[in-house]
């Protein structure tokens, strides 16, 4: 198999007919077609059939195009880095997320990282523990923020914050008039928790299960954004991350200290052969700044 084979099979699949993609890849229609034959018993499968004079994908044709999609899309990236290194240099910084973090408060900072470096380019993406991990192993990313870190090879991780969750009450709640919340409080309300493979799940289970008090738990999400979302609608009551809660200080929502302490953590990842990056030092300093506001 070899990449003119490939082609030709993804210009068929784009424009629709052997004539077409010919034209785009400046040959004959007969060319196409030897392409497309020599393609098929490579590979050992049969990519098209014709139906009423037209040329349409089997069901192999289509499980092997999206595959050959995932692989022009990487040749794609390819290029574009290719592009950006020559209009920008090194001048890129890729990070990655968990959702607390990647929906408002490092938008933040990266508003405040380009005061300082105007011309870097920033790539932002969000994902769960394991994803992140998965990217920054595979050095998709140069700064990964996590909940819960696992060690992998040459990638190093430093804690970030440890702080406690508070509870957050829909607008006019009547518990709002409270200083804080214990568990005992929020007996029979309807709770929206955290899902169970947030590590802070277990955590707020303990407290309410150590008080002996039961919740009507009604809704559960994995993000104390999509907590405070769903409080906002008066759906429930919940125990979220403060950093998600800076981020709906405006819609009405009371956010009160929750006894006792439970622990939210948060850590950064990067690789050890990026520490004296200093787009990555830049990063991290406004980081450490913003939260110590």
């Amino acid at each position: 198999m070899n990449l003119r084979q490939v082609e030709a099979f993804r210009s068929i699949m784009l424009r629709g007919s052997m004539t077409a993609a010919a034209v785009e890849l400046r040959t004959s229609q007969p060319s196409i077609s030897r392409l497309i034959a020599e393609l098929e018993t490579e590979i050992g499968l049969k990519l098209f059939e014709r139906a009423a004079g037209r040329l349409r994908p089997t069901a192999e044709g289509l499980s092997f195009y999206r595959e050959v999609e995932r692989s022009f899309i990487g040749l794609d990236n390819l290029s574009h880095a290719a592009r950006d290194i020559r209009a920008f240099g090194t001048g890129r910084l890729r990070i990655a997320a968990m959702p607390v973090m990647a929906l408002g408060f490092i938008p933040r900072c990266i508003r405040r990282f380009k005061e300082r470096f105007p011309n870097a380019i920033i790539s932002l993406q969000m994902g769960h523990d394991g994803t992140v991990t998965r990217w920054m192993s595979s050095s998709y990313c140069d700064i990964g923020f996590v909940a819960n870190v696992i060690d992998i090879p040459a990638v190093e991780h430093h804690s970030l914050y440890t702080i406690a969750g508070v509870c957050a009450l829909p607008p006019g709640h009547r518990l709002a008039e409270l200083e804080q919340i214990r568990p005992r409080d929020l007996e029979g309300e309807s709770f929206i928790s955290l899902s169970l493979e947030d590590g802070a799940r277990a955590r707020v289970d303990r407290a309410f299960e150590e008080a002996g008090v039961r919740r009507q738990l009604v809704l559960e999400t994995p993000f104390s954004a999509a907590i405070c979302a769903l409080v906002e609608q008066g759906l429930g009551v919940g125990i979220v991350n403060p950093i998600a809660a800076d981020d709906y200080k405006r819609t009405g929502i009371a956010f009160r200290p929750f006894k006792p302490d439970v622990m939210f953590h948060g850590h950064a990842m990067y690789s050890k052969h990026q520490r004296d990056n200093p787009l990555i030092e830049g990063f991290m300093a406004v980081v450490r700044t913003e939260l110590a506001g």
